[in-house]
């Protein structure tokens, strides 16, 4: 089986910390998945294994053998198959189950009561998204429904918040976080290594919660661009961010003296997370930007301090992070694909959904150039052998310089993390880094 498919069902269980110290490199499964298994390095040791999965009384792949060492991976894949072969014929082995193990959610389970979101019912009826609705399922048998709102919330009027915490869930799963789910506030209580920290999701919502038609193209950016993004984006940035201050998460006792994040996504207008990203720094650092033009028409940025946001009589003061209660935020966590064309581009990835939905995924990479401003395009098809995607791709880090309890850095080894400098703002992590992305369907319109 593929590595996207093994990790679609299998990756929920892996024990926090170990994809750095073991890594898979080859997946099998029985004819029907009613078993899987997958060999692994584990580089310290010079040695292989495999590991073998079946579902749990909860329906949720579970780990229920592992093998001796191996020298070599040849041997490993040869030992793995045979023990396949060994139990096609009998009865699926019983997976231990965990004295803590909670039940997970149907997210579409038949509510009543209330009118459906059209977005939800996007999701569960159409062809199109049915690799997303599929990879939801699978996901949801890990799902805990700790404030038992989250089928009505998703079904209903939390659609866009719930999508964000799903994203962050299967980020965080992805980049090897341990998950106490102890309680549901704030939403993710986490660990890495020695590290203890916690993130509070937000969204940026339509004004007044307007509702937009999903058939709809989405609108094109605002005509003035750098105006909008200098003054009314981060404002729409800024009122959610300075919701999550008030509740002074950080006052609680199992959360203080532990890094805080507010992982922050944009909904404010449909596709807006294509092109709002940009505001988002100008906010947090007071760091914006003038626009010059070459004399070959090329563009390029001139860095300038920001004082104010200013829409109307409305005036909001930039640098968030040099707020006196924002030092309590020791991080910002964005993404500009928290949303359920991630959902059915890794569902694709993985084999789930429709056959006949060809998806293809295009927009623009960050030019590397020292004061580049205009994107490098790209389109692939998402099931181009050559096309990859993570779960963590575009998460970015924004670290508050002036934090109580700063965030370490290797806590978001491999994402994209952002830094100030004196007066510079410095960008680490992977490249190309992905400034925004839409995902169509070719060849299938229902």
């Amino acid at each position: 089986m593929s590595e996207e498919r093994f990790e679609a069902l299998g990756m929920w269980c892996r024990a926090a910390g170990t994809r750095e110290v073991l890594t898979n490199c080859s997946y099998f499964s029985a004819d029907d998945e009613r078993l899987i298994g997958a060999t692994f390095f584990a580089r310290d040791k010079d040695l292989f294994a495999y590991v073998l999965l079946a579902r749990d009384a909860h329906d949720r792949f579970q780990g229920f053998e592992e093998s001796k060492a191996f020298h070599t991976l040849r041997a490993a894949e040869e030992a793995l198959k045979l023990r396949l072969h060994e139990l096609d014929s009998k009865p699926t082995p019983d997976v231990p189950m965990r004295k803590d193990t909670q039940k997970g959610v149907d997210l579409f389970a038949p509510i009543k009561g209330a009118r459906l979101n059209p977005k939800f019912v996007n999701l569960r009826d159409r062809k199109i998204p049915s690799a997303a609705r599929e990879y939801l399922r699978e996901m949801a048998r890990w799902i805990v429904d700790l404030d038992e709102n989250l089928v009505r919330d998703f079904q209903t009027t939390g659609f866009d918040s719930r999508t964000w915490e799903f994203c962050l869930q299967a980020a965080f799963t992805w980049l090897g976080f341990g998950f106490d789910r102890s309680d549901a506030v704030p939403d993710f209580r986490l660990r890495k290594g020695e590290t203890k920290f916690f993130v509070e999701a937000v969204t940026a919502n339509p004004t007044g919660n307007v509702e937009f038609d999903i058939k709809q193209r989405p609108p094109h950016p605002p005509g003035d661009f750098w105006s909008f993004m200098e003054n009314e984006m981060p404002q729409k940035f800024g009122s959610p961010l300075r919701s999550k201050l008030a509740k002074k998460y950080w006052e609680r006792e199992d959360v203080a003296g532990h890094p805080f994040l507010i992982a922050i996504a944009d909904f404010h207008a449909p596709g807006s997370m294509i092109w709002s990203q940009t505001a988002l720094p100008l906010y947090l650092y007071g760091i914006g930007f003038d626009v010059k033009e070459r004399e070959d028409g090329s563009k390029y940025a001139v860095k300038k301090t920001l004082q104010n946001h200013v829409v109307g009589d409305k005036v909001i003061p930039a640098n968030f992070f040099a707020q006196e209660t924002s030092r309590q935020v020791s991080a910002v966590l964005f993404s500009n694909a928290g949303t359920m064309a991630k959902f059915n581009r890794m569902g694709a990835r993985a084999g789930f959904g429709d056959s006949s939905v060809s998806l293809v995924r295009q927009g623009g990479y960050e030019d590397p150039t020292p004061g580049s401003f205009e994107p490098i395009p790209f389109r692939s098809n998402v099931e181009d052998p050559l096309y990859r995607e993570r779960w963590s791709d575009e998460i970015e880090i924004y670290h508050n310089p002036n934090a109580a309890v700063p965030l370490p850095e290797d806590v978001f080894a491999g994402t994209t993390q952002f830094f100030l400098q004196g007066e510079d703002l410095i960008r680490r992590g992977p490249s190309p880094r992905i400034l925004f992305s839409t995902t169509g369907s070719l060849g299938f319109s229902k």
